[in-house]
C-alpha cells in the first residue's frame, strides 16, 4: 500500500481530491463522442496502475488531517497482484472501490 501525504496544501486538497487519485492511478477520463453524441467513457491515458504495471501496490491512500487528528481514504488498486480484504478492514478507513472501463 502507498499512503500520500499533501503536506504542500493546507486544506490538503489540490492535487489529492478523489478524481486526483483516480485519474493518476487508472489514466484521464475520456470522453467518446460519436458525431455529436456522448458514446461512453473510459480512463484513458497516462495511468500509472495497470494490468502490466506497479501490481505489487494493493492500494493507494490519501492520509491527510482532519479533525479528530487524522484519516485515510484507500483508493483500490483493480489490477493488484494480492489485493486487500476489503471485507476485513477496519470501519475507520474509507475505502474507493472503482470500476475500470478500458477504451475498447
Amino acid at each position: 500500500m502507498l499512503l500520500i501525504y499533501n503536506a504542500v496544501d493546507p486544506l490538503q486538497m489540490f492535487g489529492t481530491e478523489q478524481l486526483d487519485f483516480i485519474a493518476a492511478m487508472y489514466g484521464e477520463l475520456t470522453i467518446s463522442l460519436i458525431g455529436k453524441r456522448l458514446a461512453g467513457t473510459y480512463h484513458g491515458r497516462n495511468s500509472k496502475l495497470r494490468h502490466d504495471a506497479n501490481t505489487s501496490f494493493s492500494a493507494v491512500g490519501h492520509l491527510r488531517s482532519d479533525p479528530a487528528g487524522g484519516a485515510v481514504v484507500l483508493y483500490e488498486n483493480a489490477y493488484a497482484k494480492h489485493p486487500l480484504p476489503y471485507d476485513a478492514l477496519p470501519m475507520a478507513l474509507e475505502v474507493i472501490r472503482v470500476t475500470i472501463e478500458d477504451a475498447a
